[in-house]
């Protein structure tokens, strides 16, 4: 899902850009929201708690990617907070806001997308090849259940209210056939 909301978050921005479509603000607000916390509470901490944290534990070769990686993290947040800054500014008006606004996301979008290659070309091969089969059943009840202790099932919830908000306020074009 997180992959379908920022392309839909690139075609909506890329449209105000090339086509001066009318901004949808609320629809690119709950996006970035989803964006920015649906990974942050949900997946980075499971990720590391659960799948980077048992790789280290088999083995030391997947050491320095894992760190690229957790260091990824933190850098998401960072592109995100400056995704956010640069979304306000041209909601304020900015000089070339919606221009800063669009290079945020397209730099962000791209980030993303290494990341998760990254995560699903490279992790995911060395975990398969080193995890045991005890290690796959944490990591599986730890991202099934979304057992955040911030939030648990009512997190669930939010974040399927959320998705189906971001479904229902796409333009009819930008919505998956």
């Amino acid at each position: 899902m997180l992959r379908s909301v920022m392309h839909a978050l690139e075609q909506v921005v890329q449209e105000m850009l090339t086509r001066h479509a009318d901004a949808d603000h609320a629809l690119i607000a709950c996006m970035l929201y989803y964006i920015d916390d649906f990974p942050e509470r949900c997946h980075h901490p499971k990720e590391d708690e659960y799948l980077f944290r048992l790789l280290r534990e088999r083995t030391s070769s997947a050491d320095a990617l894992l760190d690229e990686l957790q260091a990824q993290h933190v850098r998401s947040a960072q592109m995100m907070a400056y995704l956010q800054r640069s979304f306000v500014h041209y909601l304020g008006g900015a000089p070339d806001g919606l221009r800063h606004f669009s290079d945020a996301v397209v730099s962000y979008a791209a980030f993303l997308s290494d990341h998760m290659e990254q995560e699903e070309g490279r992790v995911l091969p060395l975990a398969e090849q080193y995890l045991l089969s005890a290690d796959w059943q944490a990591i599986d009840a730890a991202f099934r259940f979304n057992q955040d202790p911030l939030g648990g099932e009512q997190l669930q919830q939010q974040f399927a209210r959320l998705r189906q908000r971001i479904a229902n306020l796409l333009p009819r074009k930008l919505k998956p056939h």
